[in-house]
């Protein structure tokens, strides 16, 4: 028994001399464009993660960042493994967990970001709702049949003419990135004479005279509901659990810094992303109260059960949490 205790002390030793896996010393992350990625924009600009990361023993731990136009790019950058936290609209999250839910490149959402309206504005006095809309008129949105927006587009169709006739104006979308459908639609010189957007670039083309908003997502959803989700497979947690905690602090310390100081957080905004528009307009969007930046994840088990139904996703969720990692099951989220 002796020789025994030796041999398991020994072994001990042993194990504890063995160096633990060094976590990633660079991070990629991949953010779109407009207000709605306002905390990631500050986290690039303030070094937030490289300060985290500091803070947590991590030392000097590189950041890249990439800018995608839509989350059916950001999903192929991510199951690549070329980027290692996106933000998904609560479809792109949805599609992507019920395409790697239980195999090595699972994907799970790791935080909420915001909760904000995204509008369907149009410019033609025709069209007074979506039962308006023919095979003449355009509608500009990220991309088509997988984006937030067209999502959002389906389920107003789904209430407007029928489930069956779901899918009835997708011939209608075109894909485009937000700043060019903004351009496309301002100058009334294209095809594209409705855009489904979101901040910024909604109110915006609210302001020219004889745009109009026919619906937002708000009105679809019932309810408020999360514009984005931030997102990493569940191989990279488990490597990586120091590295993805002083992700989600960083993310929480520019969440902090926006709710504190909003002018500030607008002024940022305009010079990081070069924005011309004056402080006074970002500043009253920040100041909308249907415009939240927190990470509590919403209206997730809603978008996720219509697309079970209509077959965009092929696996249902039991619940809201089956699509986000396990940090966040004890938040108020849906």
């Amino acid at each position: 028994m002796r020789i025994n205790a030796l041999l398991a002390a020994a072994c001990v030793a042993a194990v504890a001399a063995i160096p633990a896996k060094a976590e990633v010393n660079e991070l990629r992350v991949a953010k779109q464009y407009g207000l709605g990625y306002l905390q990631l924009i500050l986290m690039e600009d303030q070094q937030l993660i490289e300060k985290q990361a500091k803070a947590a023993g991590l030392g000097d731990l590189k950041v890249g960042w990439n800018t995608f136009r839509s989350s059916d790019v950001m999903n192929d950058a991510l199951l690549s493994g070329s980027v290692d936290f996106v933000c998904l609209g609560p479809p792109g999250l949805a599609i992507i967990w019920a395409k790697t839910a239980g195999t090595a490149q699972e994907v799970k959402g790791s935080s909420g970001l915001n909760s904000l309206p995204l509008f369907l504005n149009t410019r033609e006095a025709r069209v007074q709702s979506i039962r308006d809309l023919g095979e003449k008129d355009r509608i500009a949105l990220p991309a088509v049949k997988v984006s937030f927006q067209a999502i959002m587009l389906q389920m107003a169709s789904a209430k407007a003419f029928g489930d069956a006739n779901y899918a009835k104006l997708d011939a209608l979308t075109v894909s485009m990135a937000h700043p060019d459908g903004l351009a496309t639609f301002l100058s009334g010189a294209g095809e594209i004479n409705n855009h489904f957007t979101s901040p910024p670039f909604q109110y915006r083309e609210l302001a020219k005279p004889g745009i109009r908003k026919l619906t937002s997502s708000y009105d679809i959803l019932g309810t408020k509901g999360s514009f984005n989700i931030i997102a990493a497979t569940t191989k990279f947690r488990t490597a990586n659990p120091k590295v993805y905690g002083v992700f989600n602090a960083a993310l929480a310390e520019a969440t902090a810094i926006i709710n504190r100081d909003k002018k500030a957080a607008a002024e940022t905004y305009l010079r990081v992303t070069k924005d011309r528009a004056p402080p006074e307009e970002i500043l009253a969007m920040l100041n909308d109260p249907d415009i939240e930046f927190h990470t509590v994840p919403k209206g997730l088990q809603q978008i996720a059960d219509f697309m079970y139904k209509v077959g965009t996703i092929k696996t249902k969720p039991s619940s809201w949490k089956d699509l986000l990692h396990d940090n966040l099951h004890g938040q108020p989220g849906s």
